[in-house]
């Protein structure tokens, strides 16, 4: 994967933002799109759709590609995003070109970086944002979101409107087959969860968990549960102990065959938040995790990396709708460890501690020095030794 020619990838980091997506594949992650606040700026900027940023998990350094020469979307924040058979799908998201929320489709092929408008048959989803997306047996599906349904084909929905943006809510859930390049609603029973966007979804061991989100003026915390197996919602899932309080433009990472790890959002009072907490899928209880820092995260990415670490990227810092001040956004990454560091990561990251005996790594298996090298900063456009 990512056999890099010369000057195809540049290592470099990208700049902080909020409203992107990112997907764990193989040993790494990539991240699209989002935008940044400009003090001073009429508007926000959002980042071209040609960029790809390329994070390694291994050699922990980043690497842009960009691809101008082929029909890649438009810059976009919101938008949803899943790895099938070795290509991304991306789907909706808001736009910068005055356009709002979109429901196209697009598909980047990661071994040759094109990307390609798809137009699948059947009825696409109203345009959204702000939703949660998933992949399942080789299938995209889509719930819920913020858009405007007058503007979307039919639909038979929840959609709760909200009049100062003349959009709102919805509880949307379409099913998207790349085999037949065709949309559809899902056969399904038991209880969709209400109209909501900015919620997080993780997908563990056939079930899909849904928690939080906004509802018209409130951020919610009930957890929902769908078995893709039986395409059954549980309804809400009831919760033994305490719960987190409500929110929004948080994270849900699926840890192991057990656990969920949430992290930080956006609460009901408008406070950017920084707590964590681990969900038991078998005893329906939260547990608060106690975290060496205090660092605020909303509407930022969440991958489970290869050494099983939660990586928190992007994101704001602080009130997104304090209108005297301009947020900020985050450009570092955020590493959440609840199980432990394996012998290898133990080994690569105590040799880190000693940089002045870097000139003795070339008697080390030559992938180990080259990982070594990337941490330490020395510039390589081979991927493959990450």
């Amino acid at each position: 994967m990512f056999r890099a020619s010369s000057g195809e990838f540049r290592l470099e980091v990208p700049p902080g933002r909020t409203g992107h997506v990112a997907v764990s594949y193989d040993k790494y992650i990539l991240v699209w799109g989002g935008y940044r606040e400009n003090p001073g700026a009429l508007a926000s900027t959002y980042f071209s759709g040609a960029e790809l940023w390329i994070y390694s998990c291994i050699s922990e350094r980043w690497y842009l590609k960009e691809n101008f020469n082929t029909e890649y979307p438009p810059g976009m924040s919101g938008s949803t995003a899943v790895i099938i058979e070795g290509s991304m799908y991306l789907f909706g998201g808001y736009g910068y070109n005055g356009e709002g929320c979109t429901n196209r489709l697009y598909k980047l092929d990661l071994d040759t970086f094109a990307w390609e408008l798809m137009k699948p048959i059947g009825i696409p989803p109203i345009p959204v944002d702000k939703m949660v997306g998933w992949q399942y047996k080789d299938k995209f599906y889509v719930f819920g979101g913020f858009g405007n349904p007058d503007s979307g084909p039919p639909h038979d929905f929840q959609f709760v409107f909200y009049h100062l943006l003349w959009r709102g809510w919805t509880n949307q859930f379409y099913e998207y087959d790349p085999k037949t390049n065709k949309w559809s609603v899902p056969a399904m029973t038991g209880n969709l969860p209400t109209a909501r966007a900015a919620h997080a979804a993780a997908v563990l061991k056939g079930k899909v968990y849904i928690f939080g989100g906004r509802h018209d003026v409130f951020r919610m915390n009930d957890m929902h549960c769908l078995d893709m197996k039986t395409m059954h919602w549980s309804g809400e899932i009831s919760v033994k102990g305490p719960v987190p309080v409500g929110r929004s433009w948080h994270s849900l990472t699926a840890l192991d065959d057990r656990h969920l790890v949430l992290y930080g959002g956006f609460s009901q009072n408008n406070v950017a938040l920084s707590d964590c907490w681990l969900f038991d899928t078998f005893s329906h209880t939260w547990k608060q995790m106690k975290l060496p820092f205090k660092k605020p995260r909303l509407w930022h990415c969440a991958c489970l990396s290869v050494f099983n670490e939660v990586l928190i990227y992007g994101g704001c810092t602080s009130n997104i709708l304090d209108l005297d001040r301009t947020p900020e956004q985050a450009s570092d990454i955020v590493v959440i460890s609840v199980l432990p560091k394996s012998l290898y990561r133990l080994c690569l990251d105590r040799l880190m501690d000693f940089p002045e005996y870097s000139a003795l790594w070339n008697s080390l298996p030559r992938h180990l020095s080259t990982i070594l090298q990337l941490r330490l900063g020395i510039t390589s456009q081979n991927l493959e030794g990450s």
